[in-house]
């Protein structure tokens, strides 16, 4: 463990007195840089650990993060000076400040881009270039008088603008001037400024907040007088399923513009009603934290006081907290919360994914009260900002958010609590590639705290440090109320195509449980882990598939865009009439997603209320809440989704969940393909029968025979683990090794292959494979190419962990001093995917 900073506290200065000797510090550059870099602190300026500093680099400016100071830089190192200070007050604790220098060492990171994702802030203040008139400027204005009625129209028009914009603000932003005047006014600018007329320059602004608008549809399509344009229909149809709360959501999903809804506005077709931006996150902090709190039951009293005796140590411990689904585990995390503040310590609670848990937002606020922070990716950019300084000032108390809320800035933290510790989404797939859970684990110890990792369905390498004795194992066995976990039934679709020779994706045995359920008037949820309308496009003449521009991978087809969309990068494309390949007219669909199967339902059940949850709905949150909302309230008969209707939701109506099939995740080339798989089945059977109703679970599959499917059927993880765990020994996998991701990666395939080459250089002739490292690759990664890269993978492998670093360390170091760009080597420590 690094132990970094030499600072005690917040604001602990490094600043130069008057009169004595040169002060450096290390300062973490927010750029592709590994380690610190050492700069002089001016006798002007105040430095401490843990501010934002504007440092140069190479013949530009970077901010960067002040770590330590230093006695003395290295010998014939050419220190410069830092230039200014960005915050009044040190922004990162000590606490922090060595959490971020680990994560850049363990995971071997940029030091700066770890500590650019801890700090979600944006500036007060913007820099922005502006245009004044010169002496000679003004002189020209006076010459023609004040009316300017001597100069040619384009000419005073241009003036005019300066002068009154001089008036109003000082000076005219020169990005409104090219937005007001377009090409004719770029040309005169640029004349203008080779006559001294005019001169540029560069000033800070304080930031304004943007305005945020609901929208509303006021009139019916018929209505308006103008032709509605493809955008505008977009629009209308996005409005037709309801209200959107922030604008912002609709201008994303409809592919358009806030200028185009002000257009649509004025003809009377929508209406924009003003807001404020971070409305949201204010409106979930404001609760009482009154609400009443249910007794515990016998088990969970019993977990509750086995994991507060272990709190009242202040000490640090990692406990798992192995609980059936439906056993009851989050009233145990708010209890141990609420004991926690009673100590006048802080909180930290992860959750996988913020946005699909709205239900889980309004209960921690309406415990908690404002003592709550909300820290996620969904808020806007000053919501963030908002939340963020509450936990920083100790105004919040609680901070409760996904992956990156570890990085709070909570003060005097004792508790933190990983819920769902299992879930895949809590690993960053971009620099920096931290594992939230781990790093938890690893501030736990900083701070003294106690870590707290929750799961039905734990990862091996938790269950594994339980069994071993690193972690402490708890347990909840009982469902709430002693009510049954769900029966499963395993369909086998390979004797359902024997029998109806039909690749109809609902099993008859699916449907007629729907039935039954239709006509008692219980819920239904279907799940099948793939959004959109079809898997590809294929071309039955020639067999070719519509591939994406930048990765190896064909593109889903999405109807409600109507259009080709890649789920790796994002690129899309028209559904084109003809093959692009051979220009043959027969193209097919192949394949179903949520998109298919909410379409199949309707049609099979035309009386049933039919909505789907998936990413595609998440990017709109006030639809995706409102959804939620009606089908916790029993306003939706069957809900179709992805794996996160699979999460962390309590839905007492739920009596039947449908599996339409997870053999494409069993397929996967990828070592923790049947543990996804065992999770995701249990974690589905664990929706259903939550209510006072026994539930029922159905799974289609073409593999009833494979162990993950049979054992999440009995819902028995011990078995699956046992299983498992052999098969990790005998393939050398993780827990029971370490293994690091190495990719070779460019737009060019022949400079990915002399990356790859550079490598493959350091183990063959500074670092020879050994019995305890092994070394595999280079070979083409299972996604070959990806973004618009090629990938070339060596994966890497060990008993021992340090050992691995050392090498995977080394073997970074010796590329980057060859000329290997650090982007050009993608390195992935402890990676949760090898695709």
């Amino acid at each position: 463990m690094l132990l970094l900073p030499a600072a005690a506290s917040y604001n602990a200065g490094v600043s130069p007195k008057k009169g004595t000797a040169e002060i450096f510090v290390n300062v973490a550059v927010m750029a592709a840089i590994r380690h610190p870099l050492t700069y002089r602190v001016p006798d002007s300026l105040d430095v401490r650990v843990g501010q934002r500093v504007v440092v140069p680099l190479g013949n530009r400016r970077a901010a960067g993060v002040v770590v330590e100071p230093v006695v003395k830089p290295a010998p014939g190192l050419n220190v410069r000076d830092i230039l200014r200070v960005l915050d009044p007050e040190a922004l990162l604790s000590p606490e922090l400040i060595t959490l971020g220098v680990w994560i850049a060492d363990y995971y071997l990171a940029p030091v700066g881009e770890v500590f650019r994702a801890m700090l979600p802030l944006r500036a007060d203040t913007v820099r922005e270039q502006v245009v004044s008139l010169t002496e000679k400027g003004l002189e020209r204005v006076e010459e023609y008088g004040r009316d300017l009625s001597a100069v040619t129209n384009l000419e005073r028009t241009y003036l005019a603008y300066f002068r009154d914009q001089a008036a109003l603000r000082g000076a005219a932003p020169l990005d409104s001037f090219r937005r007001k005047f377009g090409k004719e006014g770029a040309e005169w600018f640029a004349q203008t400024e080779r006559e001294g007329l005019i001169t540029v320059t560069t000033r800070e602004r304080q930031r304004k907040s943007r305005e945020v608008y609901s929208v509303v549809l006021t009139g019916p399509l018929s209505r308006s007088s103008v032709r509605i344009s493809p955008a505008a229909q977009r629009i209308v149809a996005a409005l037709e399923r309801g209200p959107v709360e922030d604008h912002r959501e609709l201008v994303t999903s409809a592919r358009t513009s806030l200028a185009r809804l002000k257009r649509l506005q004025q003809e009377g077709l929508i209406g924009l009603r003003p807001g404020v931006e971070g409305r949201t996150a204010t409106a979930l902090t404001t609760a009482s934290g009154l609400d009443e709190w249910p007794e515990l039951t016998g088990p969970q009293t019993a977990a509750f006081e086995d994991l507060r005796l272990r709190l009242e140590k202040r000490e640090f411990g990692v406990v798992l907290l192995h609980g059936i689904t439906a056993s009851g585990k989050t009233e145990v995390y708010l209890r141990l919360i609420r004991h926690c503040l009673a100590q006048d310590r802080t909180a930290l609670m992860l959750v996988p994914e913020i946005a699909l848990t709205p239900a889980l937002q309004e209960l921690y606020s309406s415990r908690l009260g404002a003592r709550v922070a909300m820290l996620h990716s969904g808020l806007s950019e000053l919501d963030r900002h908002k939340e963020w300084w509450r936990a920083r000032r100790g105004e919040a108390r609680v901070a409760l958010g996904t992956r990156s809320a570890v990085f709070a800035p909570l003060e005097n933290l004792g508790l933190l609590i990983v819920d769902e510790e299992h879930d895949s989404s809590y690993k960053q797939q971009e620099t920096p590639r931290y594992h939230g859970r781990d790093v938890a684990v690893v501030r736990a110890r900083l701070a003294g705290a106690l870590a707290i990792l929750g799961s039905a369905t734990p990862s091996l390498e938790s269950y594994l440090n339980a069994r071993e004795g690193k972690y402490h194992l708890a347990r909840l066995e009982e469902r709430i109320g002693g009510r049954p976990l769900a029966s499963v039934e395993i369909v086998d679709m390979r004797q359902e195509f024997r029998e109806t020779v039909s690749r109809v994706p609902i099993s008859r045995r699916l449907k007629e449980e729907m039935d039954v359920q239709l006509k008692s008037g219980a819920q239904t949820m279907i799940l099948l882990n793939r959004r959109g309308f079809a898997w590809f496009l294929l071309c039955r003449s020639c067999g070719q598939s519509v591939g994406c521009a930048n990765c190896s991978i064909s593109l889903t087809y999405h109807r409600r865009e109507h259009r080709l969309i890649c789920h790796y990068c994002g690129f899309s494309a028209a559904v084109p009439s003809r093959c692009p390949a051979c220009g043959s007219e027969y193209l097919n669909y192949v394949g179903e997603g949520t998109e298919k199967i909410e379409s199949k339902l309707a049609e099979m059940f035309p009386g049933a209320r039919v909505a789907r949850l998936d990413r595609d709905v998440a990017r709109r949150p006030a639809q995706f809440a409102r959804i939620l909302s009606d089908f916790r309230q029993g306003k939706i008969d069957i809900l179709v989704g992805t794996q996160m209707i699979a999460k962390g939701h309590d839905f007492q109506g739920v009596t039947l969940v449908g599996v339409v099939s997870v053999d494409a995740g069993l397929a996967l080339p990828d070592f923790r393909a049947a543990e996804r798989t065992f999770q995701l089945l249990a974690q589905a059977a664990g929706r259903a029968g939550r209510g006072s109703a026994p539930g029922r679970v159905l799974v289609q599959t073409f593999y009833p025979d494979h162990y993950a499917v049979r054992f999440a059927a009995q819902q028995n993880f011990e078995a699956f683990f046992e299983k498992e765990i052999r098969f990790r020994r005998t393939m050398h996998y993780p827990p029971v090794t370490a293994f690091a991701n190495v990719v070779a990666q460019d737009a060019d395939l022949a400079q990915a292959a002399k990356v790859a080459r550079k490598v493959e250089e350091f183990f063959q002739t500074v670092e020879k494979p050994t019995p305890e490292v092994r070394v595999l690759g280079p070979a083409p990664a299972p996604l070959a190419r990806l973004e618009g890269k090629y990938r070339l993978q060596f994966l890497l492998r060990s008993k021992s962990r340090a050992r691995l670093h050392s090498v995977v360390e080394r073997m970074a170091d010796y590329c980057y001093r060859n000329g290997v760009a650090p982007r050009a080597l993608m390195i992935d420590v402890d990676p949760v995917s090898v695709m």
